[in-house]
């Protein structure tokens, strides 16, 4: 009895032994496993990216395949074999929608499949901004309109302008079908630029665009120049006929203002007082002619400085 229960002592022990040569040999086998090294968190629309990687094991002639998710399935793009270092470039051109990204590496053999962790490239939208005009009259609409792609859906894109330093929400437009518009009323004196904003989803990450406004103060406006030239103006300059510049009453000298008149705009300093008339402002002859003005009509005016 005493020898049976150590032979059979014996065997157990063997098989254990066995067992663990038997893992060990196992675990010394290489495991193949593909790893993303390297991939841009976020590209422009319509822009590539450029995704490497290795894989982990390797023997030459092994192939790495690069698969995209597209909605719950994952699809191969393209499959290439490593280089002798076991690294694998893959460049995906033409990016216009956020996507995930992996590798792949199937065993010919066993036709196991071994992936790596996702990597997910998001894609910034496509958005484009104009106005109806870009200098205005107080009070007047501005239509603000552009673009938003790809084309997914009614997408919001905030439209805003910027007052005193801060920007300002105007109302919300919808790209229904990858347009957008949005009117509003035109009534802060100044320069306030114009921003659209896409606040990014599933589909593209945030974008924005911004564009110049500038809203004039409507003012009655006459010229001088002749029988005027040779003398020295409030402001210390001589007026010539090439003199640019506009008189007000109080503005300080040398005060920098836009005019508009008839979509046309310039910018010049103050130079003299006046007028001394029922107007407000006064033009120089050279600034008349340059917004092709003439005798007593309305122009817009704001200060750039």
């Amino acid at each position: 009895m005493r020898r049976m229960l150590c032979l059979a002592a014996l065997c157990l022990a063997a098989g254990a032994f066995s067992m663990l040569m038997s893992g060990t040999a196992f675990a010394q086998t290489p495991v193949k496993e593909p790893v993303i090294d390297s991939a841009p968190g976020r590209v422009g629309y319509g822009r590539a990216a450029t995704i490497a990687g290795h894989l982990e094991g390797f023997t030459p002639g092994d192939e790495v395949s690069l698969q995209r998710l597209r909605g719950d399935v994952w699809t191969t793009l393209v499959t290439k074999a490593v280089d002798e270092q076991g690294a694998v470039t893959f460049r995906v051109t033409d990016l216009y929608r956020t996507a995930s990204f992996r590798l792949s590496y199937t065993d010919p053999t066993a036709g196991s499949e071994s992936i790596s962790d996702p990597r997910r490239v998001a894609v910034r939208a496509r958005l484009t901004l104009s106005l109806s005009r870009a200098h205005v009259m107080q009070g007047r609409t501005v239509t603000v309109s552009g673009r938003l792609l790809p084309v997914a859906g009614a997408r919001p894109v905030v439209i805003q302008h910027r007052v005193s330093g801060d920007w300002r929400t105007l109302g919300t437009a919808y790209a229904r079908d990858g347009r957008y518009g949005l009117r509003f009323d035109a009534n802060r004196i100044g320069y306030h630029p114009v921003r659209a904003r896409f606040r990014g989803d599933d589909t593209n990450s945030a974008a924005r665009k911004t564009t110049p406004l500038r809203v004039y103060n409507p003012a009655l406006a006459t010229w001088y120049g002749p029988g005027f030239y040779g003398n020295s103006t409030a402001c210390g300059q001589t007026l010539t006929t090439s003199t640019l510049g506009v008189a007000h009453r109080w503005l300080p000298c040398g005060t920098k203002v836009a005019v508009l008149f008839e979509g046309r705009t310039i910018v010049v300093p103050v130079i003299d007082r006046g007028p001394y008339s029922r107007a407000d402002w006064d033009l120089t002859q050279e600034a008349a002619e340059r917004l092709g003005f003439s005798g007593t009509d309305t122009i817009g005016v704001t200060r750039t400085n």
